[in-house]
């Protein structure tokens, strides 16, 4: 019985690290998204907010993955991203501080 609490134990665990790294992963889409409409928009005030998103999804992404133990192949997708969305960010005027 008491193994039996440990692997259900272990499999709540696991299932909890997945779901986060699917949030991790829907935040990257979603800065990605906020940044195509930003560069895409004419008005100062809808690129400003766009880029303001995206910045919000960068830093939830960088606030929660020390939190979550990603595969090898799940950290290069993500840490892949992080990296594209933060040159683009800095690229129209939006530090990003590590």
């Amino acid at each position: 019985m008491v193994g039996e609490k440990g692997e259900r134990h272990s499999e709540l665990i696991d299932r909890t690290n997945s779901i986060g790294i699917d949030f991790l992963r829907t935040d990257l889409r979603a800065a990605l998204t906020f940044i195509q409409v930003a560069e895409t928009s004419s008005s100062w005030e809808s690129r400003d907010r766009n880029y303001r998103k995206a910045l919000e999804g960068y830093r939830a992404v960088v606030h929660f993955l020390p939190r979550l133990v990603p595969s090898p192949k799940e950290l290069a997708e993500i840490e892949t991203k992080l990296e594209e969305i933060k040159l683009q960010l800095e690229r129209a005027g939006f530090p990003v501080s590590s």
